[in-house]
């Protein structure tokens, strides 16, 4: 231990070598503030990334809802469409047995295919 205290002075003394040993010294005090520093800036770099991501989460989520609500509503106009589709379907397989039946004429084909609003085959009269 004495040697060493003893390399130091003379060291010291040397004046160059006084620089560096301030240099390590100094190195070594501030070395966990160093630490302290590289962990602050690990600290504040994840914490940046995990709003980021909390942030593009939220996004995510807000476009999602919007797709299933659209989704939704595509769903339920088709719904509505098949049905409508269905009615006129039905109604054509009925004037279709209708004029294929012997013995209607033309008025009563005619009556058949009236809308309640006063048209014909959507004509005005």
């Amino acid at each position: 231990m004495g040697n060493v205290w003893a390399v130091l002075a003379a060291c010291a003394g040397g004046g160059g070598l006084a620089g560096v040993i301030g240099t390590l010294i100094t190195g070594m005090l501030t070395r966990p503030k160093t630490r302290a520093d590289a962990v602050s800036l690990l600290t504040d770099s994840a914490i940046k990334q995990v709003n980021e991501l909390q942030e593009r989460t939220a996004e995510a989520e807000r476009e999602a809802l919007a797709a299933r609500n659209e989704l939704a509503a595509a769903r339920a106009q088709m719904r509505e469409l098949t049905g409508e589709i269905d009615a006129a379907v039905a109604t054509l397989r009925s004037w279709r047995s209708a004029i294929l039946t012997p013995g209607v004429d033309l008025d009563q084909l005619r009556a058949m295919v009236r809308d309640p609003g006063g048209t014909i085959n959507g004509r005005h009269l």
